[in-house]
């Protein structure tokens, strides 16, 4: 065997701390069951040969040398503290010094349950193997012959059970044969609640043979076998308990509650941060009151907690702490003695809980932010659009007074005198929006006949055909929401206008069965890709239908009114602002 078993040693690279060899490589250990089968061979010549004699004794410390270069806890590259390395070399001590052969049965067991730990978090079946008859060697080493001799019993065929006894080396043999686990050390190799589990049930097995004995006055053989059928009985009822058939809950949800809740009340804490989660939208003030209840559970003193925008502590520091971070937020919690693995993954589950609500809050606070910045820049949008319109109409009065004549004085006072307080009002409405956006301002009616009238004047000098159904009609319309969309409809018909002199407008108002404006031209059509996004979000264009559409059709929808594109083809294009008759 090509294998180096070189013993244990050890260096100071600091005063304060011992670097422990325990082994040649990380990870994957391609000579691992080899060193195994050596280890075993050599307790065998240690405890069962050799038992008593000086040889057994250098055999015992070879055997632990063998068992440090094969075992699943620390890399050869580890740093072990004083205390640690000082525990290492007891249990080497101990084992060479004490002649028990039940130091021996107890030593057989607790290797047995390690690599009962080992086989069950391993998944390839034949790397399982070759481990499993490991400990099927220990459990008959130990039952056959070193529980026999604890209990004092006679050898009756000696011959025949040191031939059993010393065939049981062929177990060790065989597991050369066997692929190696690919161990990697401190990855969680070892199942420690299955090691404890697998020494456990040993262990009662073992001393539960003794107590068979000695109740039912029978032989070694019995006993065990009677040790063996209560054990297994057991087990069966704890499994049918553990999860049984029908609605019962078993003790699997019960152990699982209870696992979730250790040394921390989860639901009512949850509860809590529920609350807090609905009641506080500050990410702030929600983190630190969610801190604010690891202060009052008994393991804590206290938690310190860091976000991008603060941080924050609660109680007192002490010398044990762990730390997790998750979503920007980092929390460390001070406790009074130290944090158990299981207990540690219990605290990352809670600090990835709060990360996620306190990431949560964050976007929720910069989507208020941009919803607030968006409601400023729309309101603005509609101000200048409404704005733009009256500097339109104020040019179309200037444009009257430049040309007029002498003999038309009297038409352009009257036009004066029908225009100028018209923009004066919508100028007014305009500035009270601007004070106060949330006003109802948008609520404000006006006759259709009145409004009507007043569109005509506006735009009667610009060669535009109005229709209506009732020119004395009594409807009642939303005064600012039917200036807003005929002032944007007609100012882009004018624009297109511009490019095609010949093109005609027409404009009609249906009052009946249900209102309706319809503002139509007979030039081009809109293109694919402003039509994709007309009325669901602002369109950048070069000759209208931009955001001031945009705007119009939210503010219809707000009263109950819908504005679309009714038509879009080449020489017709119809915008069509109808009441939604539910």
């Amino acid at each position: 065997m090509n294998q180096s078993t070189t013993p244990p040693t050890f260096d100071e690279p600091a005063p304060s701390r011992l670097s422990l060899e325990v082994a040649r490589r990380v990870g994957p250990e391609p000579n691992g069951n080899r060193i195994l089968a050596l280890m075993l061979f050599l307790l065998h010549a240690a405890f069962v040969w050799g038992r008593g004699e000086a040889w057994g004794q250098a055999m015992v410390l070879a055997h632990y040398g063998v068992f440090l270069l094969w075992q699943p806890f620390f890399s050869g590259q580890q740093h072990l503290p004083w205390p640690r390395a000082l525990g290492v070399l007891a249990v080497g001590a101990a084992l060479a010094a004490l002649d028990s052969i039940w130091a021996v049965a107890l030593w057989a067991v607790l290797l047995a349950g390690l690599l009962g730990g080992v086989t069950v978090s391993l998944k390839p079946i034949k790397e399982r193997l070759g481990l499993w008859l490991a400990v099927l060697y220990l459990l008959l080493l130990l039952f056959l012959w070193l529980l026999p001799q604890g209990f004092g019993l006679p050898i009756r065929n000696e011959t025949f059970t040191i031939l059993l006894r010393d065939s049981l080396l062929v177990l060790p043999a065989l597991m050369i044969l066997f692929p190696s686990p690919q161990l990697q050390r401190q990855t969680g190799v070892v199942d420690l609640l299955y090691t404890l589990l697998f020494v456990l049930v040993i262990g009662v097995l073992a001393l539960g043979s003794f107590t068979a004995m000695q109740l039912t006055r029978s032989d070694y053989a019995h006993g065990v076998l009677i040790s063996m059928g209560t054990i297994t009985l057991s087990l069966l009822i704890i499994a049918w308990l553990w999860q049984p058939r029908g609605e019962a809950s078993g003790l699997r949800n019960l152990f699982s509650r209870y696992v979730l809740s250790l040394g921390l009340p989860l639901e009512e804490w949850l509860k809590k941060l529920s609350d807090s989660a609905d009641s506080e939208p500050d990410p702030e003030i929600f983190l630190r009151e969610a801190m604010a209840g690891f202060t009052h559970l008994p393991w804590s003193t206290g938690v310190t907690w860091s976000t991008a925008q603060s941080q924050g502590e609660l109680g007192e520091r002490s010398r044990h702490s762990v730390a997790f971070s998750h979503q920007g937020v980092e929390v460390r919690f001070f406790t009074d003695a130290p944090v158990n693995p299981a207990f540690a993954l219990h605290l990352r589950l809670l600090t990835e809980i709060i990360g996620y609500f306190h990431s949560a809050k964050t976007r929720e606070r910069a989507m208020q932010a941009n919803a607030y910045t968006q409601a400023i820049y729309e309101t603005g949008s509609r101000l200048t659009h409404d704005v733009k319109n009256l500097l339109q109409s104020l040019k179309t009065l200037c444009s009257a007074a430049e040309h007029s004549r002498p003999d038309q004085a009297m038409s352009l006072q009257s036009l004066m005198q029908r225009q100028l307080p018209q923009m004066a009002k919508r100028l007014e409405i305009t500035l009270d929006k601007l004070k106060s956006p949330s006003t109802a301002a948008d609520r404000k009616e006006i006759m259709a006949r009145e409004w009507w009238r007043n569109l005509k004047n506006r735009y009667g000098r610009d060669a535009v055909n109005f229709h209506s159904d009732d020119a004395n009609a009594s409807a009642w319309l939303p005064h600012e929401l039917f200036d807003s969309v005929a002032d944007n409809l007609m100012q882009n018909a004018l624009r297109k206008r511009q490019q095609a002199p010949e093109m005609h407008i027409r404009v009609d108002l249906l009052t009946s069965p249900r209102i309706s404006l319809t503002v139509c031209d007979t030039g081009g059509m809109a293109s694919v890709e402003v039509t994709e996004k007309l009325f669901r979000a602002p369109v950048s264009t070069h000759d209208g239908l931009g955001i001031g559409l945009y705007q119009a059709a939210k503010q219809a929808t707000e009263l109950g009114y819908r504005l679309g594109l009714r038509e879009n083809r080449e020489g017709y294009v119809c915008f069509e602002l109808t009441q939604v008759v539910e």
